[in-house]
């Protein structure tokens, strides 16, 4: 019997490899994680904007909001967390439209630590971010102090402190 192309093909697809299981699994993984970035992005995304929105956050402090709210709260000084303006949630509104944005240390860049670094794309993003918000809080009439982590973690700093060493650079 002579052997052509049709006989051949017909060999070749019959021929069916397994798929290997390493590989489907990879796939899997693949798969799961760009669903659950997604879903965490889409998440992340319409939080912020009812927050924006609403003033009404639905996640609580961070640690270093939560320090800075205890601080306000012991000098009784009323105050309104995430307050809304514009595109921009601010993290503390004071009286006499005084703006308070509580900044860590490695996510903002503290100039005092990262002064002649280089930063991470993060970092970058972040403080064009913080520029952006304060030139927006100043074209509405607000004035906007930058408290940074370190200075909240001092023992025994007090919020008139706190409030003194600002305006820092955002």
């Amino acid at each position: 019997m002579v052997e052509g192309p049709r006989s051949e093909a017909r060999s070749q697809r019959s021929e069916v490899r397994s798929p290997d299981p390493d590989d489907i699994a990879r796939r899997r993984r693949e798969q799961r994680r760009r669903v659950e970035q997604a879903a965490s992005w889409w998440r992340h995304g319409r939080a912020a904007a009812a927050q924006a929105a609403t003033g009404n956050p639905s996640r609580s402090f961070n640690k270093l909001e939560a320090r800075f709210a205890k601080l306000l709260d012991a000098a009784e000084t009323e105050y309104r967390w995430q307050f809304p303006l514009g595109p921009y949630a601010y993290d503390f509104l004071l009286p006499d439209k005084l703006l308070v944005e509580v900044h860590g240390t490695y996510w903002h860049a503290d100039a005092r630590v990262y002064e002649g670094r280089t930063l991470t794309p993060d970092q970058r993003r972040n403080r064009l971010h913080d520029l952006d918000k304060k030139l927006f809080a100043a074209s509405r009439g607000y004035r906007l102090i930058v408290v940074w982590e370190a200075d909240i973690v001092k023992r025994g700093v007090t919020l008139q402190a706190l409030l003194r060493i600002g305006p820092s650079r955002a």
